[in-house]
């Protein structure tokens, strides 16, 4: 004898469990888009990225500043250690200024460099060693730990970096003793290249 086949099911039965299934549906589809709509926004093509130098030592806003050489020294002020403000400018004879950061690795190994060309250079030019943003704490351990003597002071808004065309540190420009702006380099230097700095300022 075959089974009896099941009565159907009521009316009434399937009217309660349809609510409950369209309401599953619909949560399960809201979380497949919301999946969809993160994965999506998070992937982004390479022209979308913003790639970061390693080695750079500057804010990316500095990226736009233009070349000074040739033009007149800006009206500009520093802070010297000490807290006192002081006039950025020549004082009779050509100035090399020298940006630079302790957290910038260049820049500890050119400081020694810069001292011994001002130490035989000293008569024939001045040197200013500028801390880029950092406590006065921090600037000051540089120098002990380099051993510099030559004068220091500090930027300490990023003005004068701007100022001077600086894009990176460290940043050294000369500057002849009439105010007009000679040459600029980003990056270090060695003591040979620094004493070229010093023959194109005093001819010698």
């Amino acid at each position: 004898m075959e089974p009896a086949p099941l009565p159907p099911q009521p009316r009434s039965a399937l009217r309660r469990y349809l609510p409950l299934t369209v309401a599953g549906l619909i949560v399960v589809g809201f979380a497949i888009a919301l999946i969809i709509s993160i994965s999506g926004g998070s992937s982004k093509s390479p022209s979308d990225v913003t790639k970061l130098d390693p080695n750079a030592q500057q804010p990316p806003e500095l990226a736009d500043t233009n070349d000074v050489t040739g033009t007149r020294l800006p009206k500009l002020a520093y802070v010297a250690f000490d807290g006192s403000t002081k006039e950025l400018a020549p004082n009779g004879k050509p100035l090399l200024i020298n940006v630079w950061s302790s957290t910038c690795v260049p820049c500890v190994t050119e400081m020694p460099a810069l001292e011994k060309v001002w130490q035989a250079n000293r008569s024939d030019i001045d040197v200013l060693g500028l801390d880029y943003l950092e406590p006065p704490e921090l600037g000051q351990a540089m120098a002990d730990r380099t051993g510099v003597t030559y004068p220091l002071g500090r930027d300490v808004k990023g003005s004068i970096l701007r100022s001077l065309g600086g894009t990176g540190l460290p940043y050294t420009v000369l500057v002849a003793s009439n105010g007009t702006i000679l040459a600029t380099h980003s990056g270090a230097l060695t003591a040979a290249q620094f004493t070229e700095f010093v023959k194109t300022a005093t001819g010698n």
